[in-house]
């Protein structure tokens, strides 16, 4: 899937769903299956507490760098970065 994609889903997303577990759960499951994945139980928890720990310690700026550590192109962050600003 490309950035786009992935950037247009995002939007979609309530914020009001990532305040609370039960939402944020079902964001999870949904992202899941819309990748093609069959989530257990057990994964969607444990991703949901990454996502918690994530939101408390990290900014745009530093999840952007892990983007880029992980090989996402850099044409494709400068894109996110567009987007984010508009």
């Amino acid at each position: 899937m490309d950035i786009n994609k992935w950037m247009n889903i995002a939007k979609g997303i309530s914020k009001d769903k990532l305040k609370t577990d039960s939402g944020l759960k079902e964001v999870i499951r949904d992202l899941g299956k819309k990748a093609g994945k069959n989530l257990s139980d057990d994964d969607v928890s444990k991703y949901a507490s990454m996502f918690r720990k994530m939101a408390k310690t990290e900014d745009v700026g530093s999840l952007l760098g892990k983007l880029q550590k992980k090989g996402v192109k850099t044409d494709d962050i400068k894109s996110i970065k567009r987007r984010l600003n508009k």
